[in-house]
């Protein structure tokens, strides 16, 4: 249990709130099926390197037509291809990417899950009440680049 019960109880009230503010969920077996199949295998005790016993894809049945028709998840996809996975390779943001993240952000910022969200962090001093101020922390946070290199640098 958390050290203060009744800061873990606002934020639990909070996320709950939010998790009923999301109209756009996707339900599993409606929207999406998937196969659980094996566990991942750590290959040596104390690793993190993991080896994954699936031996097939984990979504059986994905609604696409849904995730294209919805903004926020539209919107999403597009900015799945913009990073590089790889350690070491220096990453080339171009202008139609920065654009995708931000039609991002415009799009989840309409929803009532943000809008509320934004509220409470700003009641809580961690956001400005400017939205615009809040669409760059938030890209700064999810978007802005960092060093990184094979050496863990």
């Amino acid at each position: 249990m958390a050290k203060h019960p009744a800061v873990a109880q606002e934020l639990s009230a909070v996320l709950n709130e939010l998790w009923k503010l999301d109209v756009n969920r996707v339900k599993p077996g409606k929207d999406y099926t998937i196969n659980l199949q094996g566990k991942a295998d750590y290959v040596a005790q104390g690793s993190n390197s993991a080896r994954d016993k699936a031996n097939a894809p984990l979504f059986i049945y994905v609604n696409e037509d849904k995730l294209r028709s919805i903004a926020t998840y539209a919107s999403f996809i597009k900015i799945l291809d913009n990073y590089e996975m790889s350690t070491g390779v220096a990453e080339k943001v171009t202008s139609e990417e920065l654009e995708e993240n931000n039609v991002f952000l415009n799009a989840i910022l309409q929803t009532q899950v943000m809008k509320r969200a934004h509220e409470y962090l700003v009641s809580k001093g961690q956001a400005s009440s400017d939205v615009a101020q809040f669409k760059k922390q938030l890209f700064d946070i999810w978007f802005k680049l960092y060093h990184r290199d094979r050496n863990g640098g």
